[in-house]
């Protein structure tokens, strides 16, 4: 029989607060980048023009075709080589990560663009609109209401990527709890800690996305 002994997590639970701040810290950077850089990437994939639509379809290729770890790893040990530029460990973690959501991003922008019928954009071009005016006057506004349960659900998933910070000794949720572990020798109860915690930290993401899908479908 395994004695649990959870007052551990409780005498180091400053441990859990500091590396809870981290992890925010990484999803609160690499979430502005990816959603500034998802809206340039999406625009740019449903551009008629071939030289500024191919570059941003190869961006998306490669991040979402090479596992955002080898991302992170490549940024962190291959740029100082290749670029003379030395990031820090968490600046490498949050541009890594943001990068890769970019992506993601990217891809949920643009197909609930493509989702608004076709029609709306040759009216709004029939009254004289242009085309920015009817993107944020019309598709857009319309658009959000089916972006948000797959981005809510990649913002999500960004919470629990930060653990990859741990490879390269960035301070976050899973490294300091690795830490803790080889002070207590209570892997099981750490561990167990670290589940709840990204369930606390996750959980209201979920419920948010709900809680709007509700609202919309009564204001429908």
């Amino acid at each position: 029989m395994y004695n649990w002994h959870f007052e551990v997590v409780w005498d180091y639970q400053g441990v859990f607060y500091h590396g809870a701040l981290v992890t925010a810290q990484l999803t609160g950077f690499a979430f502005t980048i990816g959603i500034l850089g998802g809206l340039l990437i999406a625009f740019s994939r449903l551009s008629r023009f071939r030289v500024v639509r191919l570059p941003a379809a190869f961006y998306v290729e490669i991040f979402r075709s090479t596992p955002a770890l080898v991302q992170l790893v490549w940024i962190y040990y291959a740029m100082p080589i290749l670029m003379g530029v030395q990031l820090s460990a968490f600046v490498s973690v949050a541009v890594g990560l943001g990068l890769h959501t970019i992506a993601d991003f990217g891809e949920i922008f643009r197909a609930g663009i493509l989702s608004i019928d076709r029609g709306q954009t040759d009216a709004a071009k029939a009254v004289g609109m242009q085309y920015r005016q009817t993107m944020w006057r019309i598709i857009l506004p319309q658009a959000v209401r089916r972006m948000v349960p797959p981005f809510m659900n990649e913002t999500a998933n960004l919470v629990k990527l930060t653990t990859l910070g741990s490879i390269l000794a960035v301070y976050e949720l899973l490294h300091a709890s690795n830490n803790l572990i080889t002070t207590t020798y209570r892997p099981l109860e750490v561990y167990s800690a670290v589940a709840i915690a990204f369930a606390i930290i996750i959980y209201p993401i979920i419920y948010f996305s709900r809680q709007l899908e509700k609202y919309w479908e009564k204001k429908s």
